[in-house]
């Protein structure tokens, strides 16, 4: 009876109109908001334990749960906060959502100009005018979307254009978004998807979606079976078998169907992936760093909500995907967030005294991956913490207090969500490394991919043993490599046989058969010592 009532919800949302919807009782106001196509941070994929999906009731406040109260001041509760995966509406109601999205600095700035040199003399402007055609670059990642309209003539970089990807609603890793899919939420993942596509291609290209001839889409593999609609039942479990990781070529109107005008007859070609958790953005992000060229053996990490790991040359590859879960991207921390501004970005302790860094100099609103590599840094230099993560009394109950304002705190059980995704990494490293049969020191260098790699104090890193000391001088941040080769993908007709061989050539170790993999992670739990 109770599931067969309808509540009014009102939603209103910053700088939006504000919507009425009608639900029915007995679901969540997550799932409300999903059917409604209103996507919330839920890192945990509603299973109440990351905190992240909070809403204000602004009139008829659901009751609170047991849930709420673990992440919710008393204050904060009274005034209507509530978490939207734990809250069931009980009568009509108000609701504010409140969504970061807005100035999140997706990284695409590495994204190459292909240049005229692939394409010879540029024609006169006035010529050209009438005859140029235009292709886009897409890199989707599970957190971030970021894409670029190139003119195919000249391979010129025209505009940029990033997103958030939106289908965070089910979870902040690919698992949490296969369990959904495998649940009857795969149509659901998939139309999101091909919707945060259309948007930005609407965007990019404005009155000129006739002329889009090409696009090229780099993605790790769970998001290309999303993207495409494949099934997800045999992606997860082992042995982890996907339904296609070759190169795919389809059109516009295969993908998208007739949404967006003139797009029809758009060629679509999806990078090539490796395995079922080494994608299309990995086999990119090597092209783009010229591997299929490379002499010496040299390291390629993309850290991201997935941490993924390539050493080798042009003679030998091998590639690891570790289980680094969405730590190092706020997505499990208890006051973390993207990179966004307001973020806590960097730390430094002097004489007892905290001060933060937030991107853009705003007032803080949370904690990102490269301030809680900083912050844990500074904890164990001041000895607030020891080897073992154990922070001394009052923090260990209080948590560390980053900020005056904000309340932005690291809590206990946020270092252990950093140790275990440090201890995967490193251990994930160290066991390609004996795979490969060389020692760290033999590395000639270390590629760090993504945003988290790009804003990374290589010194702290080493100082807490997130990446080797043989290493520090070795490391470079390359930013965005899927886009860049998706770039490459879509404009150098030598990228698709190119990012082929990669694939063919790179062989996969399976960590989790890895005695070695088991050895190193029990050795890398603990931090370095100062």
């Amino acid at each position: 009876m109770r599931k067969s009532l309808q509540i009014i919800i009102c939603i209103k949302e910053e700088k939006e109109q504000q919507r009425i919807i009608e639900a029915p009782a007995g679901k969540t106001l997550l799932e409300i908001f999903q059917s409604q196509g209103i996507f919330l941070s839920a890192a945990c994929a509603g299973k109440g334990v990351c905190g992240k999906c909070r809403v204000r009731f602004l009139e008829g406040a659901a009751d609170p749960s047991g849930t709420d109260a673990r992440f919710l001041t008393r204050e904060e509760q009274e005034a209507g906060w509530r978490l939207a995966c734990q809250t069931y509406p009980q009568k009509d109601c108000v609701v504010a959502v409140q969504r970061r999205e807005e100035g999140f600095p997706v990284m695409a700035d590495s994204a190459v100009q292909i240049g005229l040199d692939l394409f010879g003399q540029e024609e006169p402007e006035n010529t050209r005018e009438q005859n140029r055609a235009y292709g886009i670059a897409a890199d989707i990642g599970t957190t971030t979307i970021a894409m670029q309209l190139a003119e195919l003539q000249t391979g010129n970089i025209l505009d940029t254009y990033t997103a958030l990807n939106r289908q965070c609603g089910w979870g902040a890793d690919v698992i949490s978004r296969m369990e959904a899919a495998n649940s009857g939420g795969g149509e659901a993942l998939k139309k999101c998807i091909q919707e945060d596509l259309q948007a930005g291609m609407r965007v990019l290209a404005k009155n000129r979606l006739e002329r889009i001839r090409r696009m090229a889409v780099s993605a790790n593999t769970t998001m290309v079976h999303m993207l495409m609609g494949y099934s997800c039942e045999t992606l997860g479990i082992y042995p982890f078998t996907p339904v296609n990781v070759n190169s795919i070529h389809t059109t516009g109107r295969a993908l998208f169907g007739d949404e967006i005008d003139g797009i029809s007859e758009m060629e679509v070609a999806i990078c090539p992936g490796i395995s079922a958790f080494v994608g299309g953005d990995v086999t990119a992000g090597l092209y783009a760093l010229d591997f299929v060229n490379r002499e010496k053996p040299a390291l390629f990490i993309d850290l991201g909500t997935n941490g993924e790991i390539v050493l080798g040359n042009r003679d030998r590859i091998l590639a690891a995907s570790t289980a680094a879960g969405p730590a190092f991207e706020g997505g499990t921390i208890v006051c973390g967030t993207g990179s966004i501004p307001g973020a806590v970005c960097g730390l430094r302790i002097e004489g007892g005294k905290v001060y933060p860094e937030t991107i853009g100099n705003a007032s803080p609103v949370g904690i990102c991956g490269t301030g809680i590599i900083e912050t844990l840094y500074e904890l164990l230099r001041e000895g607030i913490m020891d080897e073992t993560g154990r922070m001394e009394e009052p923090w260990s109950e209080e948590g560390f207090q980053l900020s005056g304002e904000g309340n932005i705190r690291l809590y206990q059980k946020d270092i252990r969500e950093v140790q275990l995704a440090k201890s995967a990494l490193r251990a994930g490293i160290e066991t390609l490394l004996v795979k490969y049969g060389i020692g760290a020191e033999e590395v000639e260098h270390v590629y760090l991919a993504g945003g988290f790699g790009y804003g990374m104090d290589f010194h702290k890193a080493v100082g807490i043993g997130l990446l080797p000391a043989e290493w520090e001088e070795k490391m470079e941040a390359v930013g965005n490599t899927s886009l860049r080769g998706a770039a490459q993908y879509l404009l150098d007709p030598q990228a698709e046989m190119g990012m082929k061989w990669l694939a063919e050539k790179t062989e996969t170790i399976s960590l989790s058969e890895s005695r070695e993999f088991q050895k190193f992670y029990m050795e890398s739990m603990c931090f370095e010592k100062f």
